[in-house]
């Protein structure tokens, strides 16, 4: 009876941990939180990562599915000098708008306003795509005719008198070329491919009174999350 006694009392005091043995779980629990930690944030990080280089991709996509479907719509009037189809590079900019750091592009195309605009009076709207490097906002301009105003085509009325509007419609934009075709190809009698213009008499032959032939629209637009940029590159074929 007194060994079992004895047995029974040690057995009770050997309930508890340690102190020793505590510490050692300890360690290796945080090891294994620890691990489980960095596996996850990897994991976030990478998820992180794709769903900006994604972010950027669909911005960037729709920006120039944008202007390639009103791009493609462009119109001409010999009749009018203001209906014109411009294209000015970075280092001869329109004036027309400011800030601006890339390549510009205006045009008159028939957009049918009247499909969002219930006061459209006519099918005409007058476009413009440019970078605005205060803010690396790819910049929209746009104006549609109202119903009992006449209609305005000037490039250089821009203000809200004239009913322009100016949206952003991509971010994180760093540069905006654009590279014109004409019926031989690149404009080779333009000193600069990335210019164009129909009514000036000055203008090269190949240019005047004419749309170009395909237009080619390049967007560098960085990455945020990977301080990386990003090329994205399209043609335009004009009828």
């Amino acid at each position: 009876m007194r060994i079992l006694s004895q047995l029974s009392r040690r057995s009770a005091r050997r309930k508890g941990l340690t102190l020793v043995e505590i510490l050692v779980v300890s360690v290796i629990f945080s090891i294994i939180a620890t691990s489980l930690f960095i596996v996850f944030k990897a994991g976030l990080d990478s998820w992180r990562r794709t769903q900006g280089h994604l972010e950027v991709f669909q911005n960037a996509r729709a920006a120039l599915d944008m202007m390639s479907r009103e791009m493609s719509s462009a119109y001409l009037n010999t009749a009018d000098s203001t209906i014109t189809f411009r294209g000015f590079n970075s280092a001869s900019p329109s004036g027309w708008v400011t800030p601006s750091g890339g390549d510009e592009v205006f045009f008159v195309a028939a957009l049918n306003p009247s499909l969002n605009y219930n006061d459209a009076a006519l099918e005409l709207c007058k476009v413009g795509y440019y970078l605005d490097t205060g803010t690396n906002q790819l910049m929209r301009y746009f104006y549609y005719v109202k119903t009992g105003v006449a209609p305005d085509y000037d490039f250089s009325h821009n203000t809200s008198a004239y009913n322009v509007t100016f949206a952003k419609i991509a971010s994180n934009v760093t540069g905006l070329t654009f590279q014109y075709y004409d019926d031989n190809g690149w404009t080779a009698t333009s000193p600069n491919p990335s210019t164009w213009n129909s009514t000036s008499s000055s203008a090269p032959p190949d240019q005047l009174d004419k749309k170009p032939t395909k237009v080619e629209i390049t967007l560098t637009v960085l990455d945020p999350n990977t301080a990386k940029s990003q090329t994205f590159k399209t043609g335009v074929f004009i009828p």
